[in-house]
């Protein structure tokens, strides 16, 4: 799979990504190496609102790597 471009990226969707892995944003943040303000503030973007490419780069590669081998906290439910 080819990373998405930054600027394409859904910050709302990331957010329900990274809440299907379990993770907290203080630990996800730390994994993705960003603030963890700066992943909240992500976060919360709006759709018609502008947002940081470099955080979302850093979110979505760092989605990307936990969903390929997730982590323990991941928990799936049928």
């Amino acid at each position: 799979m080819s990373p998405i471009d930054p600027a394409l990226r859904e910050p709302k969707g990331d957010h329900n990504r990274r809440l299907s892995l379990g993770l907290d944003p203080e630990r996800f943040a730390v994994l993705a190496g960003i603030s963890t303000d700066a992943l909240r503030r992500y976060e919360l973007t709006s759709p018609d609102e502008e947002f940081d490419l470099e955080v979302a780069r850093r979110v979505g590669e760092t989605l990307d790597r936990l969903e390929a081998n997730p982590p323990p906290t991941q928990v799936v439910r049928n």
